[in-house]
Order: structure tokens, then C-alpha cells, then sequence
């Protein structure tokens, strides 16, 4: 059995971006190599709740006409992604990793993100599987089975969670964008599990109707990608569909303009030496970047 190859992970969000837009792939084309690779894998892993693929189809032949007649709706479009089981999209049944029914707490109609998910040209895959309500850090879950942490094909390992399968999903390669939620880490939590970069967006920045509720006045909507550069453009792309006023400004760091705290008690006691290594790799980039750095 031949697994085709993840179409994003090589070239990231804007690599993909450029090769849709040259001509050198579709995003039918994406979107059928990862509903194969779906169908070989998640039976193991266990990332989806559900899968649209008819739907998922229809809207890639969408967007590679528009682009074909001079429609550019940005960077992220044509791009397979998947969603949280706990957002309201059409034809999709909402679980929120439940088997109790929530429909009636939630009601028929899309939120503010997914509509501006959709308008930025995504194309939802599925629904991917999480802890039952958002309440639960390891990813484990009774109610409706814990993913599979790819990293092991032979033991498994926990995800991470509340966003377990949203994490899984991106790090196996069955989507090129993950979205999330995060209250107390659900999001960053399974994205340091699963090897990936994990963002929690500022509380109230994206409206959450329409999404189940764990706690309203912490709650927030993340992104999981393979590198800070793609969260950076997807949340840059998304942000304009939603805040169309607001304006994203990636300037350089002045030496000297920001303070970083390093823990220097408990934070890296017993750590494995490869996660020291990385850790301190990554300081040092920012002190090359005239970040400065602060013990406490």
C-alpha cells in the first residue's frame, strides 16, 4: 500500500501558497492525497471525528477554479485544514468529545471564525477528536477514544489535549493547518506533545460563538502549525477576515527592546538532554536577535 506524501509539511503554509498559484498542484489534488492518507492511517490513529470528504472535494474544485478565473482570496487558500470537534459547521454534527448531545446548547449557526475560515478559502477536512467538554491536559478520553501520539507507532502515547486530535491530525500529516481551542493549554499542551508549534490567540481577539463553552472569559481559539512562519501567516490571513481594521506589523526586534524571563530554579531539572539542548539553542537565537534575558 503506497501512502502519498503530505502535501504542505515540506513546503509550509506559504511554499504551498506559491505552488497552487504556479500551477504545480491543486487543491483538489491536496485534498485527495489527504483524504487517502486519512484512510490509511487514522483507523490507527484516531485523530478525525468525523471526515467531509465530498464536501472537502467540492470546495478544493471551488477554489482551483476561482484561482483559475483571477480570484485570489489569500494565503490560505485551497488549503486543507481541520477543525476541533467543538465548532458548529455545516453538515457536521458537533461532539465537543461527548457522547451526551450538545446541538441544542449550540445551535445551526457557523461562528465568526469558521465563516472567516472559510472566506480565507480553507478547506475543511473534518472534525478532529478531543477531551470530553475541553476538560483535560493529556488527551486521554473515555467517551469517544484518545488518539494515538504518531510519534509511537508501537506504544500508545498520549497526545496531549484538549485539542488531542487537532495535534495528531497535523503532526501525521492529515492536514496542513490545524484549529483548536485553548483555555488552560489546550492547545500548547498537545502541540508540545506532537513535536508542533502551538498558538493561543489573546481572549476576545476571535469570537468564540459558536463554539462550546468551557470557561467564556478564558476561553480562545489556537492554531497548530509545524513552524512559527505558518502561524504567523495563518493567524495574519485569519485575523483580517475578522478584525478587518486591525493591522499585523512583523517588524525586527531592536536590541534591547525586549526582556525574556528564564527560569533558572526547577524549569530544567531532570529534562532530557536533546529538550536542554533545543532549549538553549533557542536562547541563543534570541540573544542573537538582541533579545535580553533575565534569571528569576
Amino acid at each position: 500500500m503506497t501512502i502519498p506524501s503530505d502535501p504542505v509539511a515540506s513546503l509550509g503554509i506559504a511554499g504551498f501558497a506559491a505552488a497552487l498559484r504556479r500551477g504545480e498542484i491543486t487543491s483538489e489534488q491536496a485534498v485527495s492525497a489527504y483524504l487517502a492518507r486519512i484512510g490509511i492511517l487514522d483507523p490507527l490513529l484516531c485523530a478525525y471525528e468525523t471526515v467531509d470528504a465530498r464536501r472537502a472535494l467540492a470546495t478544493a474544485r471551488a477554489m482551483d477554479t476561482l484561482l483559475a478565473n483571477g480570484v485570489d482570496l489569500g494565503p490560505l487558500m485551497g488549503l486543507p485544514v481541520s477543525v476541533k470537534d467543538l465548532f458548529v459547521i455545516d453538515g457536521m454534527t458537533p461532539h465537543a468529545g461527548s457522547n451526551l448531545p450538545i446541538q441544542d446548547k449550540l445551535g445551526t449557526q457557523e461562528g465568526t471564525f469558521i465563516r472567516a475560515l472559510k472566506s480565507s478559502g480553507c478547506v475543511i477536512l473534518g472534525t478532529t477528536r478531543m477531551v470530553e467538554f475541553a476538560l483535560g491536559i493529556t488527551g486521554h478520553s473515555v467517551s469517544r477514544g484518545t488518539p494515538w501520539n504518531p510519534w509511537d507507532d508501537q506504544q500508545h502515547r498520549l497526545p496531549g489535549g484538549s485539542s488531542s486530535g487537532a495535534g495528531v491530525a497535523l503532526a501525521s500529516g492529515l492536514c496542513g493547518l490545524s484549529i483548536g481551542s485553548d483555555t488552560g493549554g489546550s492547545v500548547r499542551v498537545p502541540a508540545a506533545m506532537c513535536g508542533l508549534f502551538g498558538l493561543k490567540t489573546t481572549v476576545g481577539l476571535w469570537p468564540t460563538e459558536g463554539a462550546f463553552p468551557l470557561e467564556p472569559n478564558t476561553d480562545s481559539i489556537g492554531l497548530l502549525t509545524r513552524t512559527a512562519q505558518d502561524a504567523a501567516i495563518a493567524f495574519d490571513a485569519l485575523n483580517a477576515r475578522i478584525n478587518p481594521s486591525s493591522q499585523t506589523h512583523h517588524a525586527s526586534i531592536t536590541p534591547g527592546q525586549l526582556t525574556l524571563g528564564v527560569p533558572d530554579n526547577y524549569f530544567l531539572d531532570g529534562i532530557d538532554a536533546e529538550m536542554k539542548n533545543a532549549f538553549e539553542h533557542a536562547l541563543s537565537g534570541f540573544e542573537a536577535s538582541g533579545v535580553k534575558q533575565q534569571l528569576f
